[in-house]
């Protein structure tokens, strides 16, 4: 029996096979500067290499510019994994997450966008992931966003102190339509400065001596020219506590800027402080 050769099929893999050696070519190419950007930076081994808002400039370029059969997620799993991977190579770390009732979703929401190789440990309780972000420098903790009453460990971050975290991203990045992780919606903290990435979200604490109402909040962000909105109010240390007002600002707002000087001085007596808890990049739907 003669078996004819379909040389179009053998040209086409051939094609298949030189474009992989290329790929595998450029993509070491891009580590090996990776490594070249972490040594001119010379990264100390207390710092994080985690740039949130340069990794969603990055994604949001790739997604615009790409046009071929495969899906959003697809391309932006393979950029995820190269920008993980590479970002652990500039300076090793890991991530310590929040799974209240033991739900997998946390973990899957958070392993998307860390990547395979990062190193994460799963935690029940909010309060064991910020104690390991407090004590290590090179941990990035993964906390549930506004989805239970008692998710109150964002003021623990208005407390103030050498060490406090800042939010620096939030999960997920990208919607998947082949899993909506439960519905689940997470922010990553970290020891590390949040940075603009072109369209952010800016999360702040107002903090008063006495209760203020969100709406008096609202009204005061206003007019000093903040297009934010409270989200909760409360007094975490019971009734002698001060009040602390959750913010979002659709903005990146840095902790100098002088519209949370005219804040205070437009909102009274009643006014202790404003406190930038940190920003991140907005999701893309």
């Amino acid at each position: 029996m003669v078996t004819l050769t379909n040389t179009k099929l053998e040209t086409l893999r051939a094609e298949i096979d030189r474009l992989d050696a290329e790929l595998l070519a450029v993509l070491e190419k891009r580590v090996a500067i990776v490594g070249d950007i972490a040594a001119a930076k010379q990264i100390d081994g207390n710092s994080l290499s985690f740039r949130p808002g340069r990794e969603a400039t990055i994604l949001r370029k790739i997604l615009e510019r790409h046009s071929s059969a495969l899906p959003d997620t697809v391309v932006a799993a393979i950029w995820r994994e190269l920008i993980a991977a590479v970002g652990w190579i500039q300076q090793p770390y890991s991530v310590s997450i929040t799974a209240p009732d033991k739900s997998v979703g946390y973990w899957d929401l958070a392993r998307f966008h860390f990547g395979s190789a990062t190193p994460m440990k799963l935690h029940q309780n909010p309060g064991n992931v910020l104690r390991e972000v407090y004590d290590n420098p090179t941990v990035l903790g993964v906390l549930p966003w506004l989805t239970r009453e008692r998710d109150t460990w964002w003021t623990h971050l208005a407390n103030g102190g050498e060490n406090v975290p800042k939010i620096l991203a939030a999960l997920p990045f990208l919607e998947s339509p082949a899993g909506e992780f439960e519905d689940l919606n997470s922010l990553v903290i970290g020891r590390a400065s949040p940075e603009p990435s072109g369209d952010d979200v800016t999360v702040m604490v107002v903090i008063t001596r006495e209760e203020v109402s969100r709406a008096r909040i609202n009204d005061n962000l206003g007019k000093v020219g903040l297009k934010g909105h409270c989200l909760d109010s409360r007094r975490p240390d019971g009734d002698d506590g001060d009040w602390m007002h959750l913010v979002e600002m659709p903005e990146f707002v840095a902790k100098g800027d002088a519209r949370l000087e005219d804040l205070g001085r437009i909102s009274g007596d009643v006014f202790i402080k404003a406190v930038i808890l940190g920003a991140y990049a907005v999701p893309i739907k």
